[in-house]
């Protein structure tokens, strides 16, 4: 099967908005929270290996891949995590970090997030009907959620690390939704929760003639 008869023209358009709202809204970020913008430099890069340690260790648990290097695939994901884990601590601890330096750099990305779920529910028609309309509104939410706490409208540091917390969580069923739904799968079976990471991560998902789905790996 051709690469083009795989993916879909819309997600390529899709991802050109979110990119250019990104690197525009970075510029942004970078003008009126120049602090932040400067320490995410060094915080989202750890994150992300955070993330990537997650995706390693998923990777590992694939009964596909063959059982010679699963171990040091999950060691090597679990050393990711800690790293993220313990610099990140380390560094959200320092005295001269304020609470809204921390909600200012949680709520940048997340921005980026919602805006990627209004336009992939927008564009990408694919996906079900009801599950791009739950990701436009979950979009929308995020980005009033992400201004609230910007802003500090409620002026508690708690308050906006929940609601902050409780949109990622709503913004990761919501996209996991979404993605299954291309090829006809539900979260209420919570197994296929586990496919989710490999449509994020560095796998190709498709439907072969059989209708089976088929996971090949990008070298």
């Amino acid at each position: 099967m051709l690469l083009e008869e795989i993916i879909n023209k819309n997600k390529i358009k899709a991802d050109d908005y979110i990119s250019v709202f990104m690197i525009t809204s970075y510029l942004l970020f970078a003008l009126f929270f120049r602090i932040e913008a400067f320490m995410s430099i060094v915080v989202y890069p750890f994150a992300s290996l955070g993330i990537f340690g997650v995706l390693k260790i998923v990777n590992a648990l694939n009964k596909r891949n063959p059982v010679q290097g699963k171990g040091n695939k999950m060691l090597v994901g679990i050393i990711y995590i800690i790293i993220s884990i313990s610099f990140l601590g380390f560094l959200f601890t320092m005295p001269s970090i304020t609470s809204h330096i921390i909600i200012s750099l949680i709520s940048f990305p997340l921005l980026i997030v919602g805006f990627a779920g209004i336009v992939k529910g927008m564009l990408i028609d694919i996906y079900l009907v009801k599950h791009r309309v739950i990701s436009i509104i979950i979009g929308m939410s995020t980005i009033i959620a992400c201004f609230i706490a910007f802003s500090s409208i409620v002026n508690s540091f708690l308050f906006n690390i929940i609601l902050l917390v409780l949109t990622v969580l709503i913004n990761v069923l919501s996209r996991a939704a979404l993605y299954l739904s291309e090829y006809g799968l539900s979260l209420i079976h919570i197994k296929n929760f586990k496919l989710f990471f490999y449509i994020i991560s560095d796998y190709l998902v498709y439907i072969d003639a059989k209708g089976n789905i088929v996971l090949s790996k990008f070298e």
